[in-house]
């Protein structure tokens, strides 16, 4: 139980820290839907999965690999010359794919919009493929230092950064999309500068070729099947483009943000401690006993969250955005629970890291690829932006239940499926009955909506005192505490 305890602790306070950093997008939603056009929003969609595709196959990436052979390592030494060969190896990588993309922009505009127009934007995203991965690995460092304030410091940090600038080109000069290019570029550059130096200072800069050969090995199908992901999450942009209007872009990925709210709220902030630390509680003789306990948490968490997100988001959009951006409260719901099995297929995979069996994920991630091809196929074309919500979450479902019995087979954390079922039934049902809710003022269809997720939660709280240990640390934790208070 001390490790639930760090990890709600540690989680709690990479919340606060991930919300900093990702803040921006949901401040500026006012000023993004009123500033911009639908249509100029879903530009601003497709270009952020460019950047996405190209940094998993060209990125160089190594995020997976670094918790894993850090704590494999046998010295202090060997642990720095880890990370720093990482970083070498992806900031190679990177600079060169940026040099790359800079110099084909025209050919990656057109691809991406049917016209070169935007070719000095795409210049401008693609220096967020190198300074990403140096953001990304100081902040891995940090976890793995276990030191969560100044992770929160940082992520403060560009927060402030970041929103001035927004608001400063989009609002103060009216650039519309250029303005979201330049301040997304400049507040990047920034930040990566200063996360790099603090790196490099802190664990030196040595290479050592054996260790590269090792994160290569590792790390390659994780970038191959990384495609298949970004394409079964991100690639409905491109087939809305093509079978329907980029305003229907522009409504899918407001819906997005929203789903995103999972991520930002629940699923970030336990990675970013669980990332590092599930390899370390694995040498440890309750290991299956801590990585069953975590899943019913994690699971409690994200269907809570997503319950609550897809339950009250007709309202937030209503209130905050135009409304053109009204009807892109219909595809919310299939979002939300289409990253809540993502993030559960996550929690699984690692039976396949542990083990170094990385190309069954790209495997599994290439035959969920190819099921939602057919489901964009035949919902794309009949029900717009809804229809590729709808085909996100029948995939992520098929995708969790591939992996989850062949994670089993790898490495066996004993999960329990039945109540994973259970809380998903309930969840579905919930949205189902709020569907059925009747038009009505903005106050009583809060109210219906709020009785609805209470009922919710207290449903899928049920399986967390099945268990006796977690019910005690439960009571001791959470409900004693504020009695007290």
């Amino acid at each position: 139980m001390s490790q639930a305890k760090r990890m709600v602790k540690h989680s709690t306070i990479y919340a606060v820290g991930n919300i900093s950093r990702q803040l921006v997008g949901f401040l500026m939603l006012p000023v993004y839907t009123r500033f911009l056009s639908p249509a100029d929003y879903g530009v601003v969609g497709l270009l952020i999965f460019m950047v996405s595709l190209i940094e998993l196959l060209f990125g160089g990436h190594m995020f997976n690999a670094v918790p894993k052979y850090y704590y494999d390592a046998n010295s202090e030494a060997q642990r720095k010359k880890v990370l720093s060969t990482a970083l070498f190896i992806t900031g190679a990588i990177s600079t060169t794919t940026v040099l790359l993309v800079g110099f084909f922009s025209d050919q990656v505009s057109g691809i991406l919009f049917g016209k070169d127009t935007y070719a000095t934007i795409v210049s401008m995203f693609a220096v967020l493929i190198l300074t990403h991965a140096l953001e990304n690995y100081a902040l891995v460092y940090i976890r793995i230092q276990q030191k969560p304030w100044l992770f929160v410091g940082a992520s403060l940090s560009k927060l402030v950064l970041q929103l001035s600038l927004n608001i400063y080109f989009v609002v103060v000069l009216e650039m519309g999309v250029y303005g979201i290019a330049v301040s997304t570029m400049s507040s990047s550059l920034i930040f990566s500068a200063i996360m790099t130096t603090y790196t490099l200072k802190s664990v030196g800069f040595e290479f050592g070729k054996n260790i590269c050969i090792t994160l290569l090995r590792f790390s390659w199908p994780l970038w191959i099947g990384g495609i298949a992901g970004l394409y079964i999450g991100s690639a409905n942009r491109y087939y809305l483009r093509t079978f329907s209007s980029l305003n229907d872009v522009g409504l899918f990925e407001l819906a997005a943000k929203f789903s995103g709210i999972v991520f930002l709220l629940v699923w970030t902030p336990f990675l970013q401690y669980w990332q590092t630390e599930r390899f370390r509680i694995q040498k440890d003789s309750n290991a299956i006993y801590v990585y069953q306990t975590v899943f019913k948490i994690i699971t409690f968490l994200l269907f809570s969250v997503g319950v609550g997100v897809s339950l009250f988001s007709k309202t937030v959009i209503d209130i905050m955005a135009s409304s053109e951006f009204g009807a892109s409260s219909n595809a919310v719901a299939f979002l939300v629970f289409a990253a809540i099995f993502n993030c559960l297929t996550t929690y699984n995979n690692f039976s396949f890291l542990l083990k170094e069996k990385t190309t069954t994920i790209t495997k599994n991630s290439y035959i969920t690829a190819g099921i939602i091809t057919v489901f964009f196929f035949i919902l794309i074309p009949a029900f717009g932006f809804v229809g590729a919500a709808a085909a996100a979450l029948l995939a992520n479902i098929i995708q969790f239940t591939l992996i989850f019995f062949s994670a089993k087979r790898c490495y066996d954390m004993k999960l329990n499926l039945p109540n994973l079922i259970y809380t998903a039934s309930v969840s579905f049902s919930a949205i189902y009955c709020a569907h059925l809710i009747p038009d009505l003022p903005l106050i009583q269809d809060i109210l219906c909506r709020g009785v609805i997720f209470v009922i919710t939660g207290l449903l899928i709280v049920l399986p967390l005192y099945t268990d006796k240990k977690l019910r005690n640390f439960i009571i001791q934790n959470f409900i004693k505490p504020r009695k007290k208070i």
